[in-house]
C-alpha cells in the first residue's frame, strides 16, 4: 500500500527513519526549486537516487540529501517494492548514517556562505596530496583535469554534475589546505619539447657546414 504526504507536515530527516524496516521506493516532488528525487531504500539503506530520472552518484547524493532535508514544501509518495529499473549508480548508504552527514554538510556550506568564492573565479591546482574528507577527495579525483590548467566553478559544476554551490564549497577546502589558489590567468600551453643533443649537434653542424660553402 502506498503512503503519501507533505513534506509540510513531515521533514525528510524525520520520514526517512520510519521507512527503516521497508523496501520500496520514495518520490519527492513538487519541492520549490529542486527537480523531483526518487530515493530508492531497501532494509535502512538507501540503496541509489534518482534526480529529475537520473541515478545520482554517491558524490553528489549528500547534497541532495541535505537540501532535501531542509525543504518544508512539497509533496512524497513511498511505493512499496518498486526497485530502481535498468541500470543505477548503486550508493548503498545505511540511512542514519546519511542523515548525520548530510545534516553536518548543510551546517558547513552555512558557516562557509560568506566565504565561498565567486562562481566565476578561476583556480588552479597545485598539487595533489592525500586528503581526509572522502567526498572532498572524490571531488578532487573528478575536477582534477579541469583544475590543472585552471577553471571556475561554474565551469566545474558545468562539466562534472556537482551543484555549483557545492563546487564552491570544495574549492573553498582545497584553498584551506593550500591545495588550489585563485588564479588570473589559465595556465598557458606548454612550450614545444627541447630538441635532444645529438638533433641540437647536427643543427649546429649544418648551419656552420652552409655557411663555409657560401
Amino acid at each position: 500500500m502506498a503512503v503519501f504526504g507533505n513534506l509540510e507536515h513531515i521533514s525528510l530527516a524525520d520520514l526517512l527513519p520510519l521507512l527503516g524496516t521497508q523496501e520500496g521506493a520514495l518520490e519527492i516532488f513538487n519541492v520549490p526549486g529542486q527537480p523531483s528525487a526518487t530515493l530508492y531504500v531497501r532494509k535502512g539503506t538507501l540503496c541509489c537516487l534518482h534526480v529529475a530520472g537520473k541515478p545520482v552518484d554517491a558524490l553528489q547524493v549528500r547534497s541532495v540529501i541535505g537540501r532535501l532535508m531542509q525543504a518544508r514544501r512539497g509533496g512524497f509518495e513511498f511505493l512499496p517494492g518498486v526497485r530502481p529499473k535498468g541500470q543505477s549508480k548503486v550508493v548503498g548508504i545505511p540511512i542514519q548514517k546519511l542523515l548525520v552527514s548530510a545534516a553536518t554538510f548543510n551546517d558547513e556550506l552555512s558557516e562557509a556562505r560568506d566565504l565561498l568564492p565567486h562562481p566565476d573565479t578561476l583556480f588552479r591546482l597545485l598539487r595533489i596530496e592525500p586528503v581526509e574528507d572522502r567526498r572532498l577527495a572524490q571531488f578532487l579525483d573528478r575536477a582534477r583535469v579541469l583544475l590543472i590548467p585552471g577553471a571556475s566553478a561554474r565551469e566545474i559544476a558545468e562539466r562534472t554534475g556537482v551543484p555549483l554551490d557545492d563546487v564552491r564549497f570544495y574549492l573553498h577546502k582545497l584553498r584551506q589546505l593550500g591545495m588550489a589558489l585563485p588564479v588570473r590567468t589559465r595556465t598557458q600551453a606548454l612550450p614545444p619539447a627541447r630538441k635532444g643533443l645529438a638533433q641540437r649537434l647536427l643543427g649546429a653542424l649544418k648551419k656552420r657546414f652552409y655557411r663555409s660553402s657560401d
